[in-house]
């Protein structure tokens, strides 16, 4: 039996790495300038303020940079809030383990306030005990401490509980602390494949896989 599931939110329950890659152009949309056309990898590597500050200099923006974040930030909160939309299967495996009696809790780089709408939105609420978000923790998930911390709250030891992941990074950490790693396909995610595998002991590229693979532990 599966007794205590820690699910990661974008990329992995819900299909939003493309706002993420997105948003910078679609702030930049928004002011009436075209956005160079591999801006979004660009942005995916860098922290928000930097993002910001490379929107600033490469457009000569007037805006400083609190106003540009909270332009980018307002673009991807209204994305939340009324358009993406959840990975192929993921309720109805969220519904095999809660009726399995799984316990589960999200670990999440996105700020509470921009995705909890989404929660509502698409009905997945009620299934997660708690939320962990790595701003609220202070920490990165290139450390273990919110893995640790979810694991405490949710009374299980890390090798009794599954972290589903998409991340290459995330999966590695969660994986060297002892964690049971489920990795599932994210486009965004797709040239580190190989690299995932070797720190995941479940690989998916959808939710039925995931649950074909998982079935006689539920």
């Amino acid at each position: 039996m599966i007794k205590a599931a820690i699910f990661d939110f974008d990329g992995t329950i819900v299909d939003s790495m493309p706002v993420w890659a997105d948003a910078g152009a679609m702030y930049l949309d928004k002011l009436g300038i075209k956005a160079e056309k591999n801006l979004g990898d660009k942005l995916l590597e860098m922290s928000m303020k930097e993002g910001a500050e490379y929107l600033k200099r490469t457009y000569t923006l007037k805006e400083n940079q609190v106003e540009i974040c909270k332009g980018v930030n307002d673009v991807i909160a209204g994305a939340y809030r009324n358009s993406i939309p959840l990975k192929d299967g993921a309720k109805r495996f969220l519904e095999a383990l809660e009726s399995s009696g799984t316990k589960m809790v999200i670990c999440t780089n996105t700020d509470r306030e921009i995705f909890a709408p989404a929660l509502k939105r698409l009905g997945i609420d009620h299934f997660f005990e708690k939320i962990f978000t790595v701003s609220e923790m202070h920490c990165s998930k290139n450390h273990p401490e919110i893995f640790f911390s979810a694991a405490e709250f949710l009374k299980t030891m890390p090798e009794e509980t599954f972290v589903f992941e998409d991340a290459l990074y995330a999966i590695r950490t969660a994986y060297k602390a002892g964690f049971k790693t489920c990795a599932l396909y994210d486009a965004a995610s797709s040239g580190h494949t190989d690299q995932i595998r070797k720190f995941c002991f479940y690989y998916g590229h959808n939710y039925d896989e995931l649950y074909e693979q998982l079935r006689d532990l539920m």
